[in-house]
């Protein structure tokens, strides 16, 4: 299997200024992963899925107000997260033990 077609642990972290902006952006990180707290979202994507989904979001904010940021996190680094607390946006059988700061 190629990198191309390997799925890769994204962050996906957001500060929109417009509540319009904010609910489609929203909307599209949910249909890629699973919303963790109220502006980060936990996803598995290709890089050609990433690339995909980084145009359509760029086509919904305002890049002289708005902020999107997507972090790539190593297997190695992901199995070392850490939680505190409940995850009272995502799925109800959520017991991962993972800090996202």
């Amino acid at each position: 299997m190629s990198l191309r077609n390997m799925d890769r642990t994204i962050l996906a972290v957001y500060d929109i200024c417009d509540s319009g902006r904010l609910s489609r952006v929203a909307k599209a990180l949910e249909g890629h992963g699973l919303r963790v707290q109220l502006s980060v979202f936990e996803m598995m994507l290709t890089p050609v899925k990433l690339r995909e989904l980084h145009e359509k979001v760029n086509g919904l904010i305002d890049t002289h107000e708005d902020s999107v940021r997507y972090y790539i996190v190593c297997e190695k680094d992901w199995q070392k997260r850490q939680s505190i607390g409940v995850n009272v946006y995502g799925e109800p059988d959520w017991d991962r033990k993972f800090h996202v700061v």
